[in-house]
C-alpha cells in the first residue's frame, strides 16, 4: 500500500492518537514514537518537544507553589527586637544569619526547598548578594540586595566582607521565604524608647566577635536582653566598652 501525499505513516498516526489518561502530564510516549519514524516532520517533533518542556515547567511551578503554601504556614515569625518566635511562648535570640538558618533550614528542607547564595562586586563599591530558593520540582526564584561593605572600627577587609555577606543572606532569605518581621510599624521604637539600628547591631556584633567577648555578660552590663534592645542613647557607651577591650587584645 502506497501512502497518499501528505498522509501520516501508521507509526505517526499511533503517536498522535489521544494520550492515555494514566499519563496526562507527558507527551514523551508520542515524542519517542515520532523520533523512531524516519518520515516524521522534524518541525512537528520540535514543536512537541517545546510543548513537553512547557508542560514540565507548569508542573514544576505548580508543585513549587503548593509546597511554598505549606511552608508559609510553618515558618516562625521574626521579632524586630531580636528574637525568633517559635510559638507556644517559645523564642530564641535572633541577631546573626547563623541563628536564623538554624531555625528555618529544617522547616524549608522538609518541603523540598534549598537555599543557595552568591555575591558579586557592586559598581561603585560594595557587594550584590543574590539568593535563590530551589525546589525539588526544578522550579526556583531569586532575590538580590545591593549592599555597601560593612566596615567598622577594628574590622579588617575580610571581616567587613564576611559581615556584609551574612547581612545579605539574612535579607535575601527574608524576601524569598516571605518571613514576617513583626513590629516593623514602630520603626525601632518600643514603648516610647528608641533602640539601636540594625547597622549599629552589626557593628557591636563584629566588635564582640573580634574581642572574644561573652555576649550575655556584655548584655548584662548594658541592661538589655538582646543587642537589638540596647537603647539608642546607650550605643556609644556600649561601643566604647568593646573598643576599650579591643585595645587590650594582643595583636
Amino acid at each position: 500500500m502506497i501512502d497518499e501525499p501528505g498522509a501520516l505513516s501508521p507509526v505517526t498516526q499511533t503517536a498522535l492518537s489521544p494520550i492515555p489518561t494514566e499519563q496526562p502530564q507527558s507527551l514523551l510516549p508520542a515524542i519517542i514514537a515520532l523520533a523512531k519514524d524516519a518520515s516524521v516532520d522534524v518541525a512537528k517533533l520540535d514543536a512537541l518537544l517545546r510543548m513537553q518542556a512547557e508542560m514540565e515547567d507548569r508542573q514544576a511551578r505548580r508543585e513549587f507553589t503548593e509546597a511554598f503554601s505549606r511552608l508559609s504556614a510553618k515558618l516562625p515569625r521574626v521579632k524586630k527586637n531580636g528574637t525568633i518566635d517559635l510559638g507556644k511562648g517559645r523564642a530564641i535570640p535572633f541577631a546573626k544569619w547563623e541563628d536564623m538558618d538554624a531555625v528555618i533550614r529544617p522547616v524549608y528542607s522538609a518541603e523540598g526547598f534549598s537555599l543557595t547564595f552568591n555575591s558579586a562586586a557592586k559598581e561603585g563599591g560594595g557587594l550584590v548578594v543574590t539568593g535563590e530558593l530551589l525546589h525539588s520540582s526544578g522550579h526556583s526564584k531569586r532575590a538580590e540586595i545591593p549592599l555597601p561593605v560593612d566596615t567598622g572600627p577594628g574590622r579588617n577587609n575580610l571581616q567587613a566582607v564576611g559581615s556584609t555577606l551574612s547581612y545579605g543572606k539574612r535579607y535575601c532569605a527574608e524576601m524569598l521565604l516571605n518571613i514576617v518581621r513583626e513590629g516593623d510599624d514602630d520603626d525601632g521604637v518600643k514603648g516610647g524608647v528608641s533602640f539601636v539600628t540594625p547597622e549599629q547591631v552589626a557593628e557591636l556584633e563584629a566588635l564582640i566577635d573580634e574581642t572574644g567577648t561573652d555576649e550575655q555578660k556584655f548584655l548584662a552590663a548594658t541592661g538589655a536582653a538582646h543587642l537589638a534592645e540596647i537603647p539608642h542613647g546607650a550605643f556609644t557607651m556600649a561601643k566604647n566598652l568593646l573598643l576599650t577591650k579591643l585595645r587590650k587584645v594582643p595583636a
